[in-house]
Order: C-alpha cells, then sequence, then structure tokens
C-alpha cells in the first residue's frame, strides 16, 4: 500500500511529520509518497516550491526510505503548462509510476469534517478509486476512527500552518511556540535568514539532490536553477532573481569550459561580479584547468565533489553523509566547505591531472561495479532455480535483498567481520567447487574475486 500525502506544506508542521508514523503503526500503509504541491489549486501564495520541498525533507527525515519527498507535483505542473494538479491527476500519476502499489489519498479528518472536499475536484472519483485513509486530528476523531470512539485521544495535534505563519510574523517572540509546532530541525530552516544567494548551473541527477541538501542544511542558502543548455546556447533571456555570493556548476566534464565561458560574457545586469567564487562538482577536473574562462575574469574557483551516488528518480540519497572532494581558491574552498557542510572532507589540492584521475576512478570503482556482480548472480539463480509467480520480481527480491544486507554488514563491521562466505571462513575449495558450478563468465568472475578476497583476508 502506497499513501500518498499531499498539501501545500507552507511550511510542514509536526502534525505532518507524525503522519507516516500513524499510518505505519496501524498497519495502513507500507510507504508514504509526501508531494508538496507546485501551485495551490484555489489560488492560494506559497513559498516557492523548491524550498518547501526542502523543508518537507527536513519534516519527514528519519523514516528509513520509507517515506519518499517526490517532486511529482513540479513535473505535472510542468507537463500542464503551469496548472495547478488536483488531486485526483497527481494519484493518477503516482499510481502509473508505482504500478507495484495499490495507491491511497491520505487526509485529516478535519477535511472531511468541515466539508473542504466539496471544493475538491472530482472527490466522488477519488473515493471510489483511491480509497481514501482518513487519518484522526485532534478535535475531529469521531468520525475519522469509528472504532475508536468518541473518547479516543489517538489522533494527531491540531497544529494549523495559518497559525505557523501568523507566528512567523515575529518570529522572535514566538520561538518556542515555532519550535513546538514545527520541531527544531525545521522551525530553524523556516525562522532563519539565508546565508546567500546561490546559483546552481544545470540540475540532472546531482542538482535534484544537492540543491535541496543545501537549502535545508544549517546554515542555508537560497538556491536558484540556471538552464545550463540556454547557456550552451548563448541565451541569456532569462535573468537571475537576485545576484549570486556563488556559483556551483553541476554540467557534464566536456561542457564545463564552455558553461564557465558563457557565465564569464553574461550581461551585467545578471550581477555576477568578478569576485564571486565559483565551484564545479567534476572529480577528475581541477577548477584552474576546467573553468579557465572564469579564472581569466577574476573568479576564485575550486571544486565541490559529492562522493556519493545519485539518481534524480530517487527520492532519497546517502548525501547526508556523503564526503566531498574539494580543492581550490581559498574562497572558492572556503564556499565548498560551508556548502559541504559536517561531512568528511577529502583534499584534492595537491593532486595533479593524473591524481585526480586515479581519485575519481577509485570513487567510480565503488560505486559503478557492483551491479556487474548483481546481475551475474540473478542470472545464474535464473537458470537454476525454480520460481513462483513473477520471475524478475521475485530474483530481484531475493538478490537485492542479500545485496543490502551485505552492504550493511560491511558498512557496519568493516573487514574482515563484515565479510561472510566460504572464504571468510577460509574454506576455499569450496570457494573453488562455487567457481566450477557456475557458468563460464560467473565462474571466471567468482574465481578471480575470490582469489583478491583471499588475499585481502590473509587466507
Amino acid at each position: 500500500m502506497l499513501a500518498v500525502f499531499g498539501g501545500s506544506f507552507n511550511p510542514p508542521h509536526l502534525a505532518h511529520a507524525m503522519l507516516p508514523a500513524y499510518l505505519f503503526a496501524r498497519g495502513w500503509a507500507d510507504a508514504v509518497l509526501v508531494a508538496p504541491c507546485a501551485s495551490h489549486a484555489l489560488g492560494k501564495a506559497l513559498t516557492p516550491f523548491e524550498r518547501r520541498l526542502a523543508w518537507c525533507e527536513a519534516a519527514f527525515a528519519g523514516y528509513d526510505g520509507r517515506v519518499w519527498v517526490s517532486e511529482i507535483e513540479a513535473e505535472l505542473a510542468q507537463a500542464d503548462g503551469g496548472r495547478p494538479s488536483y488531486a485526483l491527476r497527481l494519484l493518477a500519476a503516482v499510481a502509473e509510476r508505482y504500478p507495484e502499489y495499490r495507491v491511497r489519498l491520505v487526509v485529516g479528518s478535519d477535511i472531511t469534517q468541515t466539508g473542504e472536499t466539496e471544493r475538491w475536484h472530482r472527490w466522488d472519483q477519488i473515493e471510489a478509486e483511491f480509497a481514501p485513509l482518513v487519518v484522526p486530528r485532534a478535535g475531529y476523531e469521531d468520525d475519522a476512527d469509528s472504532a475508536l470512539g468518541a473518547a479516543s485521544a489517538v489522533s494527531l495535534p491540531a497544529v494549523s500552518s495559518t497559525q505557523v505563519r501568523a507566528w512567523l510574523e515575529a518570529p522572535e517572540s514566538n520561538a518556542a511556540a515555532l519550535d513546538a509546532a514545527l520541531g527544531a530541525r525545521v522551525a530553524k530552516l523556516v525562522t532563519r535568514a539565508p546565508a546567500g544567494h546561490l546559483w546552481i548551473v544545470g540540475r540532472g541527477n546531482v542538482g535534484a539532490h544537492l540543491g535541496r541538501k543545501i537549502m535545508r542544511a544549517d546554515p542555508w542558502f537560497e538556491v536558484e536553477y540556471l538552464s545550463a543548455r540556454s547557456l550552451l546556447a548563448g541565451r541569456y533571456d532569462e535573468a537571475p532573481s537576485a545576484p549570486p555570493s556563488g556559483v556551483l556548476i553541476l554540467g557534464r566534464d566536456g561542457h564545463l569550459s564552455e558553461l564557465a565561458r558563457a557565465l564569464a560574457t553574461a550581461p551585467s545586469s545578471w550581477g555576477l561580479r568578478p569576485e564571486t567564487p565559483v565551484l564545479h562538482a567534476a572529480g577528475s577536473l581541477r577548477a584552474e584547468l576546467a573553468l579557465a574562462p572564469l579564472v581569466e575574469a577574476g573568479h576564485p574557483v575550486g571544486t565541490l565533489h559529492p562522493i556519493c551516488s545519485l539518481r534524480s528518480e530517487r527520492a532519497r540519497s546517502q548525501i547526508e553523509v556523503a564526503g566531498w572532494g574539494i580543492e581550490g581558491h581559498p574562497e572558492a574552498r572556503s564556499l565548498a566547505t560551508r556548502l559541504a557542510g559536517p561531512g568528511p572532507i577529502l583534499e584534492l589540492d595537491h593532486l595533479d591531472a593524473s591524481g585526480r584521475a586515479r581519485y575519481h576512478a577509485a570513487c567510480a570503482l565503488v560505486a559503478n561495479y557492483v551491479a556487474v556482480l548483481r546481475e551475474a548472480g540473478r542470472r545464474e539463480l535464473a537458470a537454476t532455480v525454480q520460481v513462483g509467480g513473477d520471475d524478475d520480481a521475485t530474483l530481484a527480491g531475493v538478490t537485492d535483498a542479500l545485496l543490502r544486507s551485505a552492504v550493511d554488514n560491511l558498512v557496519a563491521l568493516g573487514v574482515p567481520d563484515g565479510v561472510t562466505g566460504p572464504v571468510a571462513r577460509g574454506e576455499l575449495e569450496v570457494a573453488e567447487r562455487h567457481a566450477a558450478a557456475l557458468g563460464p563468465e560467473a565462474g571466471e568472475l567468482y574465481r578471480q574475486l575470490s582469489a583478491r578476497l583471499a588475499a585481502l583476508l590473509g587466507r
């Protein structure tokens, strides 16, 4: 069961944050998709979407991957020419994207009891197709959970975003109330002014996660995305909203020099001053070479390389605990360090071109080649065992659970304690029998890796 929790989240408060826990405890959902609206269907003014998205990621952190904060409403708005996305449209899109789940809408009992659903687009169809899960809110419990009865105290607190926004008009005077209503982490994000205005050039897999990390950090930066495609085409028709205190370029390695040249020749009205530090996120390239046109224009440049596997399709990543490769001019390094936050830092200043290539290749070795083992194991299982039901889904479930458990053990216990199997037990003859039993390609892979593991473990 996938519960879809939409709303403006302007801002998200503790009742919002507690709702998934209620759903999981009642057994009503296996996962919850949180979908901040891009624009309000009833025309209400909202904080910019990207910032509300970052607020939601902070509010719903800690659910161990079972709560997904999604950009789907912004995607739908773009596909629909900016028109507001109604709940029915959202639910249908989620159902299409996640066909393996039964999709249900989540609403608070205040919504159903006050008659607000009469203003919703095709509420009757929503009830018929996406059977709403009604979660009790304080003061509206009776109809929401008749099994518990009117005397039940099992309900979410009566916190209101409207009241929170009123308190935000005088945040210092209402600090205690805001902490209680929002939680300390979200309260900091909502009440503190940004540390600066950051342009991010390009989006893609890295930008989807890095931009929101920067907006939910302490201190946080206001983030504005610039189109790398427009800059590469020499188009400056859409001026940024404010001059930057820093720039982060996320284009492909081969486009970095062109993007640097495009920024160096941007109109003066954009407000990009020569002293503004500029970073790129490429692991293999020194900034002074990749961003040479900006160096010539007087900009301090540097590298901020997230050492993390990132995909834009995934709402959750490990970027909060990731390491960072950093180098460059002192002013650029200072910006990079602030954006990286408390994560571990690897110093790259001393590396020449060959050293940078080796550094990046080492990162790729860890991140990119698990897929070879996963697919080799799945093929061997498919050729060997009988699977009931959906073969692909069953084998994916088996191998992926095995992969996660192996990585979890290795990360938690290290080498050698986190390693299992015959080589770890010193049973090298068993490992050789395994290699001989596999198909030629998988067998040779198994034999080579067994030899490397035996050497690593001193067997």
